[in-house]
């Protein structure tokens, strides 16, 4: 994913690796010169609190919009506005749902995450937009509504269950 940075008097533009595959060590590589980057600690939502750059311990703030894509940055104190020019990862995925309605009535996943509450069961009657189920992903918890009125017709997950992208979780006709 490509990511800029601007600041008042210059431009920096970052390849980081996708969000879904972040780990606690990755690399951010910046035309041909490549930092190494340590997540140390975060927020409570899962976002990066405390990061080692090159052996230098910074303390970050993201601050989002309500579309969830970041807003500004906040690094030791001084904020940099963010620009997120080329999307990648399902995480910041503007206004869309995290799930998809894939036509024919199913609803896959399009994060990896875990079922942690399952409200629908098969032969029940939804409406459009009515909450069947939570996906919690990275931290935070992804409400799973229904994409149309209809009847449950089969669910493919159980609450704690573990889904990929894609995954089937229910059909609704």
């Amino acid at each position: 994913m490509k990511c800029t940075v601007r600041t008042r008097t210059q431009k920096n533009v970052f390849d980081i690796p996708q969000i879904a595959s972040l780990r606690s060590d990755f690399e951010i590589k910046k035309e041909r010169e490549v930092s190494k980057v340590r997540i140390l600690e975060t927020w409570s939502d899962g976002s990066p609190r405390l990061v080692m750059v090159n052996g230098k311990v910074l303390s970050i703030v993201v601050r989002k919009k309500s579309n969830g894509f970041p807003d500004s940055v906040d690094i030791n104190g001084t904020r940099y506005s963010v620009d997120v020019s080329k999307i990648d990862s399902s995480h910041y995925g503007g206004e869309s749902k995290p799930t998809k309605h894939t036509g024919g009535g199913k609803i896959t996943a399009v994060l990896p995450g875990q079922i942690s509450s399952l409200q629908a069961k098969p032969g029940q009657d939804v409406k459009k937009g009515q909450l069947l189920g939570i996906l919690e992903a990275m931290k935070m918890e992804n409400e799973i509504l229904a994409p149309c009125d209809g009847k449950i017709q089969t669910v493919k997950v159980e609450r704690g269950q573990t889904v990929m992208r894609g995954d089937l979780i229910l059909e609704i006709a």
